[in-house]
């Protein structure tokens, strides 16, 4: 593991039920190899260590891959109980980042530290301090998003590699950019810089793109299978530490 690696991260969800939170039913392929599967086999033989933020509810049928994974010294994190919209009410919202947090923990037997909400919302109803204050509440020690509430956030804030106003940690943006660019602006940012994915760009989980029925699900899909093979040039590249890893670097 490098000093100054950045932190490779992929969030373990499903692309349906994340396009059907967007209003997009989406019919999945008939055949399909689940993408965390495909994910352990590119790390099994690289020292690059990463952080998986999990949907909770998909954290049960996955739990021979997590703890797995888990044993081979990478991080689980949570993404929330379910990959729909934050509860809008103050206890329903604490009540839900706990189930998140819980469920994973059940799952693969070890403490869960990190926090990532899905799609990175923050709630409309909550400023950023007040939703940083029930993260803290809630048993996390770190958050990664794209928000910084700055030094008086109780949890550490870890936010997405941003450059040029541009998300260019997101593996969605990278399909589109030369891999040697994402890696070059990688190395010049002051660590930890976050990259993330998300668990159905490898393996086979994904439609065709001819199979889109709108422009919105059709940009999705586009370039999609660009997305492993540059996670793989970049981790290769740049190596990777896990966020906790990160975190007690600095500290």
């Amino acid at each position: 593991m490098r000093s100054r690696s950045p932190c490779f991260t992929v969030d373990v969800e499903d692309f349906y039920e994340g396009m059907k939170a967007l209003g997009h039913d989406v019919t999945p392929p008939p055949a399909r190899e689940p993408g965390l599967r495909a994910l352990g086999r590119l790390l099994e033989h690289r020292s690059a260590r990463i952080t998986l933020f999990v949907v909770g509810r998909h954290a049960h049928a996955a739990g021979d891959a997590l703890r797995t994974i888990a044993a081979a010294g990478h991080e689980i994190a949570s993404h929330g109980p379910d990959h729909g919209r934050l509860p809008t009410e103050r206890r329903a919202l604490a009540d839900w980042l706990r189930a998140g947090r819980e469920m994973v923990e059940d799952v693969i037997g070890r403490e869960v530290r990190g926090f990532r909400s899905p799609r990175f919302d923050v709630p409309a109803e909550l400023d950023l301090a007040e939703f940083r204050d029930l993260i803290a509440e809630a048993g996390f020690a770190y958050v990664s998003d794209t928000s910084r509430a700055g030094p008086s956030s109780p949890v550490a804030e870890l936010p997405i590699a941003l450059r040029w106003r541009i998300p260019i940690g997101g593996g969605s943006y990278q399909r589109l950019m030369p891999r040697k660019v994402v890696a070059s602006v990688t190395r010049g940012m002051t660590p930890p810089a976050v990259l993330y994915y998300h668990s159905y760009d490898f393996g086979r989980e994904l439609p065709s793109l001819r199979s889109a029925r709108s422009p919105m699900v059709a940009s999705q899909l586009l370039g999609r299978t660009r997305i492993a093979s540059t996670f793989e040039f970049l981790i290769d590249e740049l190596g990777s530490r896990t966020c906790t890893e990160a975190l007690d670097a600095v500290r």
